[in-house]
């Protein structure tokens, strides 16, 4: 597998929203050390997305379903020492990967979820006749015609292949 090196990636990422933080970053692996994602699967790992973007492995870093396997939890930004906004510049990743196609099959279920039911878990009936027997309200439900305006208006059901169910 040959890696290909764009010199000009580390500025593309510089000049939108927090990603001229990636520039403060010194490899010293603090957002690495308290990240949640990395206890539960050595793939993952933010100081190596982090040098890869220092060192413009555009290519394999916006293929990778790595990008994917952040919580968002926010635990790196919170202890970077340099104040590099790690989770934000995953953000930006994440959409620069999904603008070339790069979505992952895996969350196109929870996207369809969201865009048809309003949540990506809906529940159950059993779940909403429980709280009934309980005399509990039923959990409110976002309307779906709202969540796909936005959805439409900002091109997320483009980019991610959505198809509605009714289709």
């Amino acid at each position: 597998m040959s890696l290909t090196i764009s010199s000009e990636f580390r500025k593309e990422i510089s000049k939108i929203g927090e990603g001229v933080s990636v520039n403060y970053c010194y490899q010293c692996g603090t957002c690495s050390g308290g990240c949640p994602a990395l206890r539960y699967t050595k793939i993952y790992n933010p100081r190596r997305i982090m040098e890869e973007v220092l060192l413009g492995f555009k290519e394999q870093i916006l293929n990778s379903q790595v990008l994917w396997l952040c919580t968002m939890c926010h635990a790196c930004l919170e202890a970077c020492p340099q104040g590099v906004k790690v989770s934000e510049i995953l953000v930006l990743l994440r959409n620069l990967a999904t603008e070339i196609g790069s979505f992952p099959e895996h969350l196109k279920s929870e996207v369809a979820a969201l865009l048809d039911y309003g949540l990506i878990n809906p529940g159950s009936g059993a779940i909403q006749r429980r709280r009934q027997q309980l005399n509990l309200p039923e959990v409110p439900r976002p309307i779906v015609e709202h969540i796909k305006k936005v959805a439409e208006a900002t091109g997320f059901i483009s980019l991610t292949g959505y198809t509605s169910k009714e289709e």
